[in-house]
């Protein structure tokens, strides 16, 4: 029997890494199919200039920022009249959050509670960048994720790829000390399948449920051929010997109904 997954984690053409999806494709499947999804784009690339979306990633980012913080907010306020005009059955609104180095928010702050899903995700380190060693890379990777503790983010997301995808190591040590800090905070981790470390996603998945932390499930669809493929989750819960029959009380889900999201609610 077959589980109804709950994707919290797309992307569409305002993500810059996003290949083939669009926000139009997926009001054409809110609208003829009864799938549930989040659309989360990254919101630095609609806050930084249509140039320089990826100046997040840059070491330009601090003078960007403070160049930008008016026109930026607006780009993301008109990025979600537009989805909010898409917007139909289980579509819901959300966002995957970036923040500076220093934790400021890439986002208008005051928006945040109005959105279907937060998704808190680390993705700029500027240690990481400038190939550190690995005490300073974790010192920081540890202040962003405690940052989205404080914010109050829904879910932390892929959280330790950064790390593994730059060769850097993410021990037991580190994986039971972030899921101490989704305990304390309420935010769940994800499993995701865009780029996929399985080893350390059954481990994360084990401590967490241990700690009564809630996972999250999340494509993170960069191509429409990832969508809707919960092949690796289950391989994930399975392996980490989560019994299907409780998936629905360890799996977060968003509280706000899909159709009253689509109404705006």
């Amino acid at each position: 029997m077959s589980y109804e997954f709950i994707d919290v984690h797309c992307h569409s053409e305002y993500s810059c890494c996003g290949e083939d999806v669009t926000v139009a494709g997926y009001g054409d499947i809110a609208r003829t199919t009864s799938k549930v999804f989040a659309l989360t784009d990254h919101s630095a690339h609609s806050f930084f200039p249509p140039d320089r979306k990826w100046g997040l990633w840059s070491d330009e980012a601090v003078e960007l920022f403070a160049g930008c913080r008016e026109a930026g907010e607006q780009r993301i306020r008109d990025y979600l009249v537009h989805v909010r005009s898409v917007q139909t059955g289980g579509m819901l609104i959300g966002t995957e959050l970036d923040i500076m180095p220093d934790g400021r928010v890439i986002y208008p702050q005051e928006m945040l509670g109005g959105l279907d899903v937060v998704l808190g995700a680390v993705h700029a380190l500027p240690t990481l960048r400038h190939k550190r060693p690995q005490a300073e890379v974790e010192d920081e990777f540890r202040f962003q994720v405690l940052r989205f503790g404080e914010i109050g983010v829904n879910a932390l997301v892929h959280p330790f790829r950064l790390l593994l995808g730059a060769g850097y190591e993410a021990d037991e040590a580190l994986v039971r000390w972030t899921v101490e800090v989704a305990a304390d905070t309420g935010m769940a981790l994800e499993i995701n399948s865009h780029k996929q470390y399985p080893d350390h996603d059954v481990s994360m998945v084990r401590i967490a449920l241990d700690r009564g932390v809630k996972l999250t499930v999340g494509t993170d669809a960069h191509r429409w051929c990832e969508f809707g493929d919960f092949r690796y989750h289950t391989a994930i819960l399975e392996q980490a010997g989560v019994d299907r029959a409780v998936w629905d009380d360890v799996i977060w889900h968003p509280s706000v109904p899909a159709l009253m999201a689509a109404a705006g609610g």
